[in-house]
């Protein structure tokens, strides 16, 4: 593997994402994300679990794959991919943060 210590940072924001939206959820908001609103309305979180660490796998797979191309490439990706996972989560910190835990609040 090329950017274990990217990956692990990866993993655990992705993780958080999940934490955070069931968080979010359980207290009356909802998903903004269409496609993850039509996994989670399918499947519930068990298929929206499935289905960001079946994503983040891909996206691995993927700078893997560039990784032996260009370099540059599978750094710049995973790079990417770190920063991108990390905006919904630092989104709803900041929701669970100025708004009262009631139930309905989140909307």
């Amino acid at each position: 593997m090329h950017f274990q210590n990217t990956y692990a940072w990866l993993i655990l924001i992705s993780s958080l994402d999940i934490m955070l939206t069931w968080k979010i959820l359980d207290r009356g908001g909802m998903e903004v994300n269409p496609l993850a609103a039509i996994v989670i309305d399918a499947w519930g979180m068990q298929g929206a679990i499935a289905f960001k660490y079946a994503l983040m796998m891909w996206v691995i797979l993927a700078c893997e794959f560039l990784a032996r191309m260009r370099g540059n490439a599978g750094r710049l990706l995973a790079y990417t991919a770190v920063v991108v996972s990390a905006t919904p989560v630092v989104w709803s910190l900041f929701l669970l943060a100025v708004h009262e835990f009631s139930p309905g609040t989140l909307d």
